[in-house]
């Protein structure tokens, strides 16, 4: 098990995703600076801890980030990698029309497609977040989508391609 800020965390999931999105959390944002306070909000979050009050503890870690950078930037590294987003699926992509987005949020979209394919919904919502990316993309090839998973050599060859003049 996971802990972050002294908490046992549960494993990213879309549930927790879709909570930060609704508290606009910066973690979930790359243009946006992050404060001790978001990276503690994210951390209570996935520890199903209220938001709501500011304990002893809560004090302390906010404390200990303020005043030491690099204590704030190791969390906030250390935060990233719990996320696990460099381990979803990466494709080949084309660019879609405005017209083809169906306005749906995209984690609802990854839940209800897991529960049509017989996952129960608590666990849609609540399994590792890369995990439910991973099942989401298999389903949807399976049924036909035109998705293109890229592999490691792949991505080698692109890179390689993208130092040559």
């Amino acid at each position: 098990m996971t802990k972050l800020l002294g908490r046992f965390v549960s494993p990213f999931c879309l549930l927790h995703r879709v909570q930060l999105e609704a508290a606009e959390s910066p973690l979930l944002r790359s243009d946006a600076g992050i404060r001790p306070l978001d990276l503690l909000l994210a951390v209570k979050v996935c520890s199903g801890e209220r938001i709501d009050k500011i304990t002893w503890k809560d004090s302390w870690y906010l404390g200990k980030m303020t005043s030491n950078e690099d204590y704030f930037a190791e969390q906030i590294d250390r935060f990233s990698q719990f996320v696990l987003v460099t381990a979803w699926p990466k494709f080949w992509e084309k660019k879609a029309k405005a017209s083809e987005s169906s306005g749906m949020p995209w984690p609802l979209a990854v839940v209800a497609n897991l529960i049509a394919n017989g996952i129960p919904e608590e666990r849609a919502w609540m399994m590792p977040e890369c995990q439910a990316i991973w099942l989401n993309s298999a389903f949807a090839i399976s049924k036909g989508a035109e998705l293109k998973v890229l592999t490691t050599e792949d991505e080698d060859l692109i890179e390689k391609l993208e130092k040559q003049p």
